[in-house]
């Protein structure tokens, strides 16, 4: 009998340390949710990431905050939602950069199992930019001018072993050419160099680049993929000119893993809504970019296939990060 009583009161005591978490659960979001954006302002994830958390402070009826946490390719953003308490408050903006560090570097986190995906946002084709006087019209005359000066023109990027970087290796073995790289914080000071000057290229991505193209503040020399983009109808394909070359990034949504199933699939409910959003989806296909959404498994396939995938590069172009 009082083995039986100190059972049920030792149930008790546990149910009442479980309620106050109950009921947060019950009522997420009780506080506002912070989503980290692992590069600095500006950027095209840093866009789309803003963009995404409107819509779902809107749905969720709750305050979504954007953290710009820069650093190390994305890694100190990254690592420090991953260590976050599982509770679905602290969540990651990332994008391809995430799984090309799980490739090359040593994030201090375990990229797949420590993350909790919860939605794929959008897939950007990367697209190739110069200055407006720049003497290169195509990308075949970029080839041949790279070829005679090997590593002498340089490109900015967002940082060593992002997306950007490690796209511009992909097609400097398309071309048959090598080029100096020349590492930022992120996308905006890249593109602030170029305009300048001070870099002859930058590899970024269409929703980054596009305002910047129509304007005519850059000229476009290629465009990964298939087909031409109906946002930027005059750029040419590199497939279109010769090269092989099918780099995409893409931008996504995830937290610490641990959390909640529900608050997962509430989050993932309300982010697909966004995404479908006439507001949303046209404002993404005006800048070129694809939305995807879907299941969270989605996001956990593209990413192990990316992380295969430059794995094969980082051995082919012998790339090491320190």
């Amino acid at each position: 009998m009082l083995r039986r009583h100190m059972i049920h009161g030792l149930a008790a005591s546990a149910l009442a340390a479980a309620a106050p978490w109950v009921r947060a659960q019950a009522k997420y979001p009780a506080r506002p949710i912070t989503l980290v954006v692992p590069f600095a302002a500006g950027g095209g994830g840093d866009t789309t990431a803003r963009l995404l958390a409107k819509g779902l402070a809107d749905r969720l009826d709750g305050s979504v905050v954007v953290d710009n946490r820069a650093g190390a390719s994305g890694n100190i953003g990254a690592a420090y939602v991953m260590r976050a308490v599982p509770d679905g408050y602290t969540l990651l903006s990332l994008s391809s950069t995430y799984g090309i560090q799980a490739a090359v570097g040593k994030p201090g986190f375990d990229a797949v199992n420590d993350m909790q995906p919860i939605i794929m946002a959008t897939r950007d084709p990367l697209i190739l930019l110069v200055h407006p006087s720049a003497p290169w019209r195509s990308a075949r005359e970029l080839a041949v001018a790279a070829q005679k000066a090997p590593g002498t023109i340089s490109h900015g990027s967002a940082g060593a072993g992002s997306i950007a970087h490690l796209g511009m290796e992909e097609l400097g073995f398309a071309m048959g050419a090598s080029f100096l790289h020349v590492p930022y914080k992120g996308s905006s000071a890249a593109m602030t160099d170029l305009l300048g000057g001070n870099v002859q290229l930058v590899l970024t991505t269409t929703t980054f680049a596009g305002p910047y193209v129509k304007s005519g503040k850059v000229r476009a020399l290629g465009l990964a993929g298939a087909k031409r983009l109906a946002a930027l109808p005059a750029v040419p394909t590199f497939d279109e000119q010769g090269y092989a070359y099918d780099v995409f990034d893409w931008k996504a949504v995830a937290g610490p893993r641990g959390m909640p199933p529900e608050v997962v699939q509430r989050l993932n409910r309300a982010l697909n809504d966004v995404l479908s959003s006439a507001e949303v989806s046209t404002r993404f296909e005006a800048d070129g970019s694809a939305v995807v959404g879907g299941a969270p498994e989605v996001l956990t396939q593209a990413l192990k296939a990316d992380i295969e995938r430059w794995k094969v590069l980082v051995r082919k172009a012998s790339i090491r990060l320190e």
